[in-house]
C-alpha cells in the first residue's frame, strides 16, 4: 500500500513538472514575441504639397494615403526639427524656394501614410520597395490626373521618410523647384465627379497620341519660360487634333470648335481663339518674332489642350478614327 501511495505521489510530480515546463515554454515564447515586437520600426511617409488649398483635405485617398494639414508656425518647427536646420531657413526653404507655403491661410498641406518593419535600423530596402509600389505607381499618378481632370498645379516638390521616436529624417527627395503656380481647389459637386474620373483612366494612357499630348501638357508646367511652355502645348495640341497636310492652322482650329463647343456660337469662339493661338505659334517659329506671351494666353492654351485631352479620351479612337469623327461634323454637333 506504502508503495502504490509513493508511485501515485510520483506521477503528480512528474505531471506537475511537466505543466510547469509546459507554462515555463509558454512564457519564453511569449517574451520572445514580445522582444520581436519591440524591435519593430515605424516608419512614416510625409509629401509636402504646393498649389492646393483646404479644399484638398475633403479627397480620400487609396493605399492609406491621406491629406493632412499643419500651421505655418508649427510646420516651421517641426521640418526644422526634421532636417536639423535653423528655423529660419527651413521656411525661407519651404515658402519662398519650394513655395509649400498657402499663404493665404498660413498653412501647409501634405499626404501622408505610414509602415512597420522588423529591426531597428531604418530599411532603406523596404523604403525603396514603398516609393516604387506607392508613391510612384499610385500617388504620383493620382495627382497627375488631377491636374488633367481640373486646372490647378497640384505637385510634392519635397517628401520625407522618418521615424517620430525619436524624431529623425532618413531620406529626403526633392525635385525641381520651379513649378506653374496655378491652384487647384475642388466644389463639392468636382469632388464627385474627380473620383469617377480617378477610376476610369489609368496611365499611362495606351492610345499613343493621348500620351503623347499628355506628356507636352505636363511638361509646360515646369518650363519657366512662358514662350517656350506656349510651344509645348502647342505640340500636344498637334499631337492631338492635326491631321496633316496643308490648311494646319483652319484644320486644328476646326477640330478642336466641333470637338469643344457646345454650340454654333461657342463652337465659333473656340475656332478663333485657336487660330489667334497658332498664329502666335507661326509667328515664334516661322517668322521668328519676338512675341511675349502672356500668362493669359498660356492659360487659355493649357485650357483648350486639357479640354481636348479629355474629350478624346471619351472618344477612344484612334487618332485618324476620332479626326475622321470631328470632320464628318459641323459646329455644336458633335457630342461625348
Amino acid at each position: 500500500m506504502r508503495a502504490y501511495a509513493i508511485f501515485i505521489t510520483a506521477i503528480k510530480c512528474q505531471k506537475h513538472a511537466r505543466i510547469e515546463c509546459t507554462n515555463s515554454k509558454k512564457v519564453k515564447n511569449k517574451q520572445s514575441y514580445s522582444l520581436l515586437e519591440a524591435k519593430k520600426l515605424k516608419v512614416h511617409f510625409l509629401g509636402l504639397l504646393r498649389n492646393v488649398d483646404s479644399t484638398i483635405l475633403d479627397v480620400k485617398l487609396e493605399h492609406e494615403f491621406r491629406f493632412g494639414q499643419i500651421s505655418e508656425i508649427e510646420g516651421n518647427k517641426f521640418f526644422s526639427a526634421l532636417e536639423n536646420l535653423p528655423e529660419y531657413i527651413t521656411a525661407k526653404k519651404l515658402s519662398l524656394d519650394y513655395h509649400c507655403l498657402n499663404f493665404e491661410l498660413h498653412k501647409y498641406f501634405f499626404v501622408e501614410n505610414s509602415f512597420e518593419c522588423a529591426g531597428r535600423d531604418f530599411p532603406h530596402h523596404k523604403v525603396a520597395e514603398f516609393d516604387n509600389k506607392l508613391v510612384h505607381s499610385y500617388l504620383n499618378p493620382t495627382f497627375r490626373l488631377m491636374k488633367l481632370f481640373k486646372e490647378g498645379n497640384i505637385n510634392m516638390p519635397l517628401k520625407y521618410y522618418f521615424t517620430k521616436d525619436p524624431l529623425s529624417s532618413f531620406m529626403r527627395v526633392e525635385r525641381s523647384r520651379y513649378e506653374y503656380s496655378e491652384p487647384f481647389s475642388l466644389d463639392k459637386q468636382e469632388l464627385k465627379d474627380l473620383y469617377n474620373f480617378l477610376k476610369k483612366y489609368t496611365l499611362p494612357f495606351s492610345l499613343t497620341h493621348i500620351q503623347l499630348a499628355f506628356e507636352n501638357f505636363e511638361l509646360s508646367y515646369e518650363i519657366p519660360n512662358q514662350t517656350v511652355a506656349f510651344l509645348v502645348l502647342m505640340n500636344g495640341l498637334e499631337a492631338l487634333l492635326n491631321p496633316g497636310g496643308g490648311e494646319i492652322t483652319h484644320r486644328i482650329s476646326r477640330n478642336c470648335a466641333v470637338l469643344l463647343g457646345s454650340d454654333v456660337e461657342a463652337s465659333r469662339k473656340i475656332y478663333e481663339d485657336v487660330e489667334y493661338l497658332y498664329g502666335l505659334r507661326c509667328a515664334i517659329v516661322h517668322v521668328a518674332k519676338k512675341v511675349r506671351i502672356k500668362t493669359d494666353e498660356l492659360k487659355k492654351l493649357r485650357d483648350c489642350v486639357r479640354e481636348a485631352l479629355r474629350a478624346m479620351l471619351d472618344i477612344n479612337k484612334d487618332k485618324n478614327r476620332a479626326l475622321e469623327i470631328l470632320n464628318e461634323m459641323g459646329f455644336g454637333e458633335f457630342k461625348t
